[in-house]
């Protein structure tokens, strides 16, 4: 009897528990106002990208004047280099008739030549005037001279100006330039938060789309919808592979290029063009990101294992197999390693960031764009090295 007893009541404690829902639990309309949110991020993000070109088109203008700055320096410089030159000639030709003159004067004097002028006067008058004479055309000459002399020390210190200015508007220049490198920095990166923007705007839509399609309700649960089964472990993507770059921060060179960034999930390289990926675990294929930038096709799947939501997330793929929604086993060719070849955007592809054929491999906590969050900020916070995979450096040659 006591057995009976205890065994309605933990019947009675397990339904009560199976109403509880979970903690991560969301509603069909639940997702779409996150839809909604999304497109709103977007529409904010236009507006700053929108700003960013303003300020690179502004700088850019800056630039372009400086240059133009520069160029009627330079040209300035050569002007008062010519002036200098000019001017030296000048003094050259005037020390020298300087010197003829005092040498005529010497002359006159020795011979009293100059008296016998001066004193040649008839009056007083005309005495005066060949005083004067004489001192005029000496003062003439050294005025002359001192001012040769005051526009050659112009004409050095105009140089050293335009030197100087010619510095300065380079120096600009480079500022400019860097600030413009820093903005068109921060306008790929909001292109690339855009066209992250457009692709889980777009996979939610679908995601939702499937939701509607097999009879979910906005005031639904739809984890009761997904039809995501229990795992109790985990298996490796590829029949075999490389682990060529880890989970985390890293440094590696890019198209010629030494770049550090955050590393969401890890890389399997020793992979050709084409090899087969299969899920890790056992679920159903929530988004497809086709032809992105940076990643190419994409493929994210929701799974549980051992009670706990996860995302699994492929990139840089070459071809994709399944379609959103499908329930996928650990059997089931999700698609094909790409990331090389024709996918790289320097052959006429669409891929920027890959260094050839390999799998980006990443696992998340919690069902992305799905029943967990949509936040693409929060989905890097749960990211997570995958487990069941060997060390960076080393080979597996097995699935299991």
């Amino acid at each position: 009897m006591m057995k009976k007893v205890l065994k309605i009541c933990l019947i009675f404690v397990l339904a009560f528990a199976l109403m509880i829902p979970r903690a991560n639990a969301k509603t069909l309309g639940a997702l779409k106002q996150e839809l909604a949110n999304l497109k709103a991020k977007k529409s904010a993000n236009e507006s700053t990208k929108s700003r960013t070109q303003s300020e690179i088109n502004s700088t850019n203008a800056a630039i372009s004047n400086a240059h133009a700055e520069v160029e009627k320096a330079e040209t300035d410089i050569e002007v008062a280099k010519k002036r200098i030159e000019d001017s030296n000639t000048k003094i050259t030709k005037t020390k020298e008739e300087s010197a003829k003159l005092l040498a005529f004067f010497e002359i006159m004097q020795g011979e009293d030549m100059l008296l016998e002028y001066v004193s040649g006067a008839t009056t007083m008058n005309d005495l005066i005037m060949r005083a004067d004479a004489v001192t005029q055309i000496m003062d003439y000459n050294q005025n002359k001279l001192k001012e040769l002399e005051q526009l050659i020390e112009d004409n050095k210190q105009l140089q050293v100006d335009l030197k100087k200015k010619e510095e300065d508007l380079n120096k600009k220049i480079t500022e400019y330039e860097s600030s413009v490198e820093s903005l068109q920095n921060d306008l790929s990166s909001l292109v690339r938060l855009s066209l992250d923007i457009d692709s889980q705007i777009k996979a939610q839509q679908d995601l939702i789309k499937f939701y509607e399609s097999v009879g979910c309700k906005d005031d639904q649960d739809i984890s009761t919808c997904s039809g995501v089964s229990d795992n109790s472990g985990w298996l490796k993507p590829t029949n075999k592979g490389y682990i060529s770059s880890i989970f985390g921060y890293r440094t590696f060179v890019l198209n010629g290029r030494t770049v550090t960034d955050y590393h969401t999930g890890v890389d399997i390289a020793g992979v050709s063009r084409g090899t087969t990926i299969y899920p890790t675990a056992n679920g159903q294929v929530a988004a497809i990101i086709w032809h992105a930038s940076c990643g190419g096709n994409q493929v994210i799947i929701h799974t549980r294992v051992n009670g706990e939501d996860y995302s699994i997330h492929y990139a840089h793929m070459l071809e994709v197999y399944v379609s959103v929604g499908q329930q996928v086993n650990i059997n089931t060719p999700v698609g094909s390693v790409g990331g090389g070849g024709e996918t790289l955007r320097y052959n006429g592809g669409w891929d920027t960031c890959s260094t050839g054929y390999h799998l980006h491999y990443n696992v998340a906590k919690g069902h992305y764009l799905g029943n967990g969050y949509s936040s693409y900020s929060k989905y890097v916070s749960n990211s997570m090295s995958p487990p069941g995979l060997p060390k960076y450096g080393s080979w597996y040659y097995s699935r299991y």
